[in-house]
């Protein structure tokens, strides 16, 4: 299954060059996360840089960034993420074949998902998106918080979604978004580490486009049984960006 995921983001990656592109968007960001500022003190800061962006063809679409964390840390606490996934359209159904791969290091923690399944992208309308998909989940993961140092197999499967809503306030505009992931059935030493067979990953995001090329926003990050959390967590994020 892994190669079969990652495969199939090569090829994407590869056919976009031929294709006919419909949109595409990208920013540079600073963000700040506050992990003590929510609901649960989870006792923890960090800033990091990065880079995100989404593209459109007529075959599907494409979204991704990848992260360089704990920029304010001593040299060596580093850690970075990368995610990238795609929508191939299958036919003109609405429906895709939906490929991802998310990717987290640190130190002392390193995991790999990979992701296939089906999803749907043409729930949409006049500044609004409801993108659904649901697939099969395969680990590759070492931590050295949890009873199981090594992870690998399948594990699972996620039902998730990207959905937004932009709007123009007092002549300013705003972005009201949402991505959000169930995760299912976990193998046994994903469960052990993260405290549950089932888990929530997601954030809910307003962004303020101050000027047309600098926006800012802020980002609610839930999380429960995910993160090495035992139930509940939740993270305040704050970003300032080039967009491009």
């Amino acid at each position: 299954m892994k190669k079969i995921a990652f495969g199939a983001l090569l090829s994407c990656v590869a056919f976009s060059s031929l294709a006919e592109q419909q949109y595409g968007w990208g920013n540079i960001h600073f963000d700040y996360q506050s992990w003590d500022a929510g609901v649960k003190d989870l006792e923890y800061e960090q800033a990091l840089i990065g880079i995100e962006g989404g593209i459109g063809f007529d075959w599907g679409e494409m979204y991704g960034f990848y992260d360089f964390e704990n920029i304010l840390d001593d040299e060596g606490n580093q850690g970075q993420t990368a995610n990238g996934e795609i929508h191939t359209y299958l036919w003109k159904t609405g429906a895709s074949l939906f490929t991802k791969v998310y990717n987290s290091q640190s130190p002392n923690f390193k995991e790999t998902n990979q992701f296939i399944g089906l999803g749907y992208t043409d729930l949409k309308g006049d500044g609004w998106w409801f993108k659904p998909w649901i697939a099969r989940q395969y680990i590759t993961a070492h931590s050295n918080f949890g009873p199981a140092y090594d992870i690998n197999g399948l594990n699972g499967f996620s039902i998730g979604w990207n959905a937004g809503y932009a709007f123009n306030l007092l002549n300013q505009d705003f972005l009201l978004s949402n991505w959000n992931e169930i995760e299912l059935d976990r193998n046994d030493d994903y469960t052990a580490n993260n405290h549950g067979s089932n888990g929530l990953n997601g954030g809910l995001n307003i962004t303020w486009k101050i000027m047309p090329h600098i926006s800012t926003t802020l980002m609610y990050r839930y999380f429960y049984n995910k993160l090495g959390a035992d139930g509940y967590g939740d993270i305040l994020i704050y970003r300032l960006a080039y967009d491009f």
